[in-house]
């Protein structure tokens, strides 16, 4: 009679990568202090300028070319953004902006 062999344990799971934030309220929450300069909890129009035209120039590289469309178009997505015209915008504000 053959011998019986013992299965092979399964090898260890490798290490999760370090969670990466996947919802948009955990992306703002993760990144917001960093684009919060003056740290008053709330993002100046030139605060958010700087977030979101990051943002478009990263996942549109070509976009970086025309500054004064991307001046523009930031100002408008302020306009939006700024859902009490309190002239600066909220983490719940930037959340629900960005469709979270």
């Amino acid at each position: 009679m053959p011998e019986a062999v013992a299965p092979q344990e399964a090898a260890p799971a490798a290490p999760a990568a370090t969670a990466q934030p996947t919802s948009v309220a955990e992306i703002v929450k993760a990144e917001f202090p960093a684009y919060d300069k003056d740290s008053t909890g709330d993002l100046s129009k030139t605060e958010f300028s700087t977030w979101l035209i990051a943002l478009k120039t990263k996942s549109d590289p070509a976009a970086a070319a025309d500054q004064t469309a991307l001046s523009t178009w930031a100002g408008q997505a302020f306009a939006q953004a700024d859902a009490d015209k309190s002239s600066a915008v909220t983490q719940t504000e930037l959340t629900s902006f960005l469709g979270g």
